[in-house]
């Protein structure tokens, strides 16, 4: 989609999915399971995992690729087991938030700085 090219929504592409899925089991907007909004948000793994792993990586510079990958390696390592738990707490949250707003925008219910600074 970088190079403003259609998502895959060929009518072929289609038919595959619906025979492997069904109509229901794909959440896309060319299928009458609509994506949640702001759906990136819902995955601690957008939300919080990459830009505190580009926080921390990128803290000094980076002399090869070896050396990138080795950081990334140690820093995931180093996620500690409360911090793991205060990720899935605001997950779930974020969760509820959605449900008690009809899957409305719920950026402005939360607190940034309790989000994006686990400890």
């Amino acid at each position: 989609m970088q190079d403003s090219a259609p998502p895959h929504i060929a009518t072929s592409v289609k038919q595959l999915l619906n025979l492997h899925f069904g109509n229901d089991g794909i959440i896309s907007l060319h299928f009458p399971t609509a994506s949640p909004p702001r759906s990136p948000d819902l995955n601690p793994c957008d939300f919080w995992l990459w830009g505190y792993l580009k926080d921390v990586v990128y803290g000094g510079p980076i002399a090869n690729l070896a050396q990138l990958k080795n950081r990334i390696t140690q820093h995931i390592h180093n996620i500690t087991t409360e911090t793991l738990r205060s990720v899935v707490e605001h997950t779930v949250l974020r969760f509820r938030l959605i449900g008690e707003n009809g899957g409305q925008h719920i950026e402005h219910f939360l607190n940034k700085s309790n989000l994006t600074s686990f400890s």
